[in-house]
């Protein structure tokens, strides 16, 4: 005689996952550099972004741009709302991501972003995904291992605080962005709110909703189900 466990889907959970107050909500002007359609984003204060928080803290893998402060754009596509996989993090004030847009002038009114995809979350958590999101500095990208569109929903318990709300992408156009994808898009995807911040529930995100860190206050939790 032997004992099984079944498992019932629904009721088990990965560890859950928390952000607190994210000050790359808040960040004063940025400046960019490109090479090879590698941006190089210097921000004047550490923006708080990393590959590796401590435990049971959301990683940073993707960012978008908001705020009113963006002019002299140059190059193909534009910035605002579209979501960008982050490449690299060399410093407390850089990161890398793909775009070509080769240029753009900001003032205090810009600000960036962190994003969170519930569906890259399991990947993270089961070991499906892996930290190396580029094989290399010089535009040579690795198309698999980063974002991976595994499944088609995730079921979510969620609390957010005041610095996270929930987005959908309502005609599946929302793909993070990277050298797989090709020219930065002209137009950003239609985005919608799903859950406001300071609310809680449950919520089946697709590959292409997310978590958005909104402001400099509050903690959030998630606790995605098996």
């Amino acid at each position: 005689m032997s004992d099984l466990k079944i498992a019932v889907g629904g009721l088990d959970y990965y560890p859950e996952q928390s952000t607190t107050a994210n000050n790359t909500a808040t960040m004063t002007a940025v400046t960019t550099t490109s090479t090879n359609n590698i941006m190089t984003i210097t921000t004047a204060a550490a923006h708080g972004l990393t590959f590796n928080p401590s435990s049971n803290v959301l990683p940073n893998y993707f960012v978008k741009f908001g705020g009113s402060g963006y002019s002299a754009i140059s190059g193909t596509g534009v910035l605002l709302n579209n979501v960008f996989r982050i490449l690299s993090i060399p410093s407390t004030t850089t990161f890398t991501i793909y775009t070509t847009i080769t240029s753009i002038t900001t003032t205090t009114s810009s600000i960036i972003i962190p994003v969170f995809y519930p569906v890259f979350q399991t990947a993270l958590l089961s070991g499906a995904a892996t930290g190396t999101l580029a094989s290399g500095t010089t535009g040579s990208f690795a198309t698999s291992g980063g974002y991976p569109f595994y499944g088609t929903v995730q079921c979510v318990n969620f609390t957010f605080g005041a610095n996270c709300n929930a987005q959908y992408n309502p005609d599946n156009t929302g793909v993070p962005l990277d050298a797989s994808t090709g020219n930065t898009p002209s137009t950003a995807p239609t985005v919608r709110v799903l859950a406001a911040v300071s609310t809680g529930g449950q919520l089946r995100f697709g590959p292409y909703d997310y978590i958005q860190a909104l402001g400099a206050s509050g903690t959030s939790y998630i606790s995605i189900v098996q």
